[in-house]
């Protein structure tokens, strides 16, 4: 059976109706020292990318003090194939109520409410590292920030990209071709979560309405955004912002907000772009592939900070399914043994791989591979090595060789990513 979370008393947890839609996101943002979300078009953007349908809250009679959601995604496996997600997010609880067992019961509730609408996994971006693998998440991809210094950088003179035209275009068709281009890469990319059609409207919003852009801009001052594309080949969302003192020459800085292209072609060419801008000292990103090429086009990459943090987390509901749905590079064949606190996917599984398809069945046999389920969760897409894992002591691999068969198996020829947070 599932695992049940009691609640201290007088709380209850609740399915968030659309009356209290705008008191359940300002309990989400405030917890995150975010503005509250009270003005009507910051409420309109969440309520069409997180409906209220999909919230749930702990109300303690006074109003919500821990908050969650679960929207309908699809998460790209390698391979291409895409599978049902819960995509969590919204957590939070107030800081007073801390230790109390209230994440821990909209979390259960969330995988409990996944199962029941028969997805594989659940998956979350996370903000503390330590919290969540008691739940069964796992890292599974990883990005770099960038911070380019723009003087002595250079470029490559054989690097690709340098006779495609860009051109600057308006927040309308940005907004056609982000969705365009986005559904043209994402099967390449495993780890990215398919946003609904109603999230790339914000780059097509009004920038006159300071509200949802100072939203849409946390930590950039809401300076205007501008769009650059190349055919509907790739296109850049960025934003800068001004640091010029009369006595000094411009350290203008460029934020990258959206970067996406088909091919390589495309995206060194918007690079080539962003790395040309007049006055500007430094080029920033948030989200950046660890595999992006551009190490390797520009002249010197020490120009190039690169500081690499965890990006998705997921936390498998139903491995044989998951196992089943994805790529497989190398033919082998591995027992694994998975243990899972709440009860959904734990046993003892033979997994097959033959000409890039799998089948995982439960077995008696002893396993080659030990391990909670969180670690099922960070190696599934490939791009955290189970030999890794073995050494830090979360897989238990009597023979080496267990390990690395998986990496040889397991590893896609893309790193895990996913370019945006939900």
């Amino acid at each position: 059976m599932p695992m049940r979370s009691e609640l201290p008393s007088g709380m209850r947890l609740v399915e968030v109706t659309g009356d209290r839609y705008s008191e359940w996101l300002d309990a989400w943002l405030g917890a995150f020292a975010s503005p509250p979300g009270g003005d009507p078009a910051v409420v309109d953007f969440y309520r069409r990318t997180h409906p209220p349908e999909r919230a749930i809250a702990i109300d303690d009679g006074t109003g919500y003090v821990a908050t969650n959601s679960s929207q309908h995604r699809d998460l790209v496996l390698p391979g291409g194939a895409a599978v049902p997600l819960a995509a969590c997010t919204g957590g939070s609880c107030h800081p007073t109520l801390r230790r109390r067992g209230l994440m821990r019961a909209t979390l259960l509730r969330l995988h409990e409410r996944a199962v029941e609408e028969g997805k594989p996994i659940a998956a979350g971006g996370v903000s503390e590292w330590p919290i969540y693998w008691r739940f069964g998440y796992g890292p599974a991809t990883s990005y770099n920030a960038l911070d380019i210094d723009v003087k002595g950088v250079g470029w490559r003179s054989d690097a690709p990209g340098g006779d495609l035209e860009v051109r600057r275009v308006d927040g309308a068709e940005a907004r056609t071709l982000a969705q365009s281009i986005y559904e043209r890469q994402a099967p390449g990319t495993p780890g990215e979560v398919v946003p609904p059609s109603c999230y790339w409207d914000r780059l097509a919003h009004d920038p006159a309405d300071a509200r949802l852009e100072q939203m849409l801009a946390i930590g950039m001052g809401g300076a205007p955004r501008d769009h650059v594309a190349v055919g509907d080949r790739g296109l850049v969302s960025y934003r800068i912002t001004s640091d010029w003192a009369p006595e000094t020459t411009p350290q203008n800085i460029v934020h990258v907000i959206d970067l996406l292209a088909v091919d390589a072609e495309a995206a060194a060419a918007l690079w080539r772009y962003l790395l040309s801008i007049d006055m500007v000292a430094r080029v920033q990103v948030w989200y950046s592939p660890v595999d992006n090429p551009l190490t390797w086009w520009v002249a010197d990459a020490r120009k190039l900070r690169a500081r690499r943090h965890d990006g998705l987390w997921l936390r498998p509901l139903d491995v044989p399914a998951l196992l089943e749905a994805r790529g497989w590079a190398a033919d082998g064949a591995l027992t694994l043994r998975v243990h899972d606190p709440e009860g959904y996917t734990g046993g003892t599984f033979r997994l097959e791989a033959e000409d890039g398809k799998a089948t995982c069945r439960r077995t008696t046999a002893e396993p080659d591979l030990e391990m909670q389920v969180a670690a099922v969760g960070s190696i599934l897409l490939g791009g955290t090595a189970a030999t890794d894992l073995a050494r830090g002591g979360r897989i238990s691999a009597p023979d080496p060789r267990a390990a690395q068969l998986w990496d040889t198996m397991a590893t896609p020829e893309r790193a895990p990513y996913i370019s945006y947070f939900y």
